[in-house]
């Protein structure tokens, strides 16, 4: 049971999404259904969040109807009856949410009826509510666009054809509208394409930064901050384009819906990931700081859960930061918020990273061994533990043996992005540059190498090891 569609599906309502739904199964659209009612009601008992209880589909069916024979094509009937029911119920709940877009769907109606008495007071009743919304997102200026094509229409059955301010407007809308839109594209497409082999066609990209140049949009927030993103983006080494963005969504944070500020946030985190990674240690403070903002604020979180991959640069951030302690209690406390097929494999592997910390070697080696290396992102972070590990340890003939291995991983693994490639594979070359160092200038030459190295994986680290080499001034 717990395999289907709609299993999966009511598993993701929230105890009030329950209740609800039950009232629309049992609203007089559905009287000659009440069979979609007993199952609902039959699977509440298996999709409580404490101690749910385990059902087979015989067992469901029985509840559903109790004098008939178990009839297996039925109730995959039943089970896709109310899976349909519980997609309208939450195209219906979405819409019954948004009372802005209910206003504009009142007034295509009033416009389609021709109710040209009733139309100038809701047209200025939609465009009202619409303008006091505190939320200035893309969805708003659309909203406005809608209302002005509605105002325009009016004119139009009206034979008002000498008054454009209707139009002006419809076009300024859609105006910002489509800016809003291509720039949040851009920069998811710029991201990805860090990340992934991502390859698609930036159409209009040179022309609107040549258009963002020329006009300002600083009375529009939303523009503004994906702007100065896509600026982090396009010239990384413009340090003042994140200041600014820093700037622009400790102001203006609170005018957008959460899933928006999550994205952007995301994207000055992606941006300091970057700059860590380059070499700029400095921005694993910006980072750490950044990553305990939106911690507070519930922004990294989706439906109160954490992804893993934002769980594991957490807690890296963290140990390079050297708050140990406030890490060790992130992953206790974090754990289960963590999607529940993820949680031990990143419990086991977030603290193998605590005990490298604290140089307790065995430890690390021990829980490596308990990981499981579905997701890349792990494997990649735990072949380069696994290897500062044997470092630490001395351990040079099984290190020689899984650098090679590593190399050989990152150039068959076609899923990794070319960055994560580059980055891991200078980390490699620079590893086994510090192994062969054995003497006092050649140890000198590497540190000026890496001083100006960049897109290398754990740079501090290397840094870290051979300052240590120099300040032993011995021979391996």
């Amino acid at each position: 049971m717990k395999n289907t569609k709609i299993f999966k599906l009511l598993s993701n309502f929230s105890h009030q999404e329950r209740q609800r739904f039950l009232d629309f199964l049992k609203s007089i659209y559905f009287y000659q259904n009440d069979y979609l009612v007993r199952c609902f009601a039959a699977l509440l008992p298996s999709l409580q969040k404490t101690k749910p209880i385990s059902q087979t589909d015989i067992e469901v069916w029985k509840k559903i109807y109790p004098n008939k024979k178990f009839d297996k094509a039925r109730f995959h009937r039943v089970c896709s009856d109310l899976l349909k029911e519980a997609e309208r119920f939450l195209a219906y709940f979405k819409f019954a949410q948004n009372k802005s877009l209910q206003n504009i769907f009142t007034l295509q109606n009033l416009n389609e009826k021709r109710a040209m008495a009733q139309l100038p007071y809701y047209l200025k009743f939609a465009n009202d509510f619409n303008e006091k919304s505190e939320i200035k997102d893309g969805e708003f200026y659309y909203h406005q666009f809608l209302i002005a094509e509605q105002r325009y229409m009016f004119d139009v059955n009206n034979s008002n054809r000498t008054d454009n301010k209707a139009l002006i407007e419809l076009i300024n809308n859609i105006d910002v509208y489509y800016l809003i839109i291509k720039l949040q594209a851009f920069c998811a497409a710029l991201h990805y394409q860090n990340v992934s082999n991502l390859d698609v066609e930036l159409l209009f990209m040179d022309e609107i930064l040549i258009h963002l140049k020329k006009k300002s949009y600083k009375e529009i927030p939303v523009i503004n901050i994906y702007y100065h993103i896509l600026l982090t983006q396009l010239e990384k080494e413009n340090e003042q384009h994140f200041q600014n963005l820093k700037s622009l969504l400790l102001e203006n944070g609170h005018l957008f819906p959460q899933s928006l500020a999550r994205e952007m946030y995301s994207h000055a985190i992606q941006y300091c990931i970057k700059k860590s990674n380059s070499g700029a240690i400095s921005y694993y403070t910006e980072l750490f700081n950044i990553y305990k903002e939106t911690l507070k604020l519930e922004l990294i979180q989706t439906n109160g859960m954490l992804s893993p991959p934002d769980f594991k640069n957490i807690i890296t951030v963290g140990l390079r930061t050297n708050n140990h302690k406030w890490v060790e209690r992130f992953i206790h406390q974090y754990k289960e918020k963590l999607p529940a097929d993820h949680q031990e494999n990143a419990f086991t592997f977030s603290m193998a990273r605590v005990y490298f910390f604290r140089k307790e070697y065995d430890k690390v080696l021990e829980l490596l061994q308990q990981v499981e290396y579905d997701d890349v992102f792990y494997l990649l972070d735990a072949k380069l533990t696994l290897v500062k590990t044997f470092y630490e340890l001395k351990e040079f003939e099984s290190l020689s043996a899984l650098l090679d291995s590593f190399k050989m991983l990152l150039r068959r693994k076609k899923i990794i992005s070319d960055e994560y490639r580059i980055i891991y594979t200078r980390f490699i070359l620079f590893l086994k540059k510090l192994i062969q160092a054995n003497e006092k200038k050649k140890l000198i030459l590497l540190k000026d190498e890496l001083q100006n190295a960049r897109q290398v994986a754990d740079i501090s680290w290397l840094k870290e090891k051979v300052d240590e080499m120099l300040t032993k001034n011995v021979r391996r």
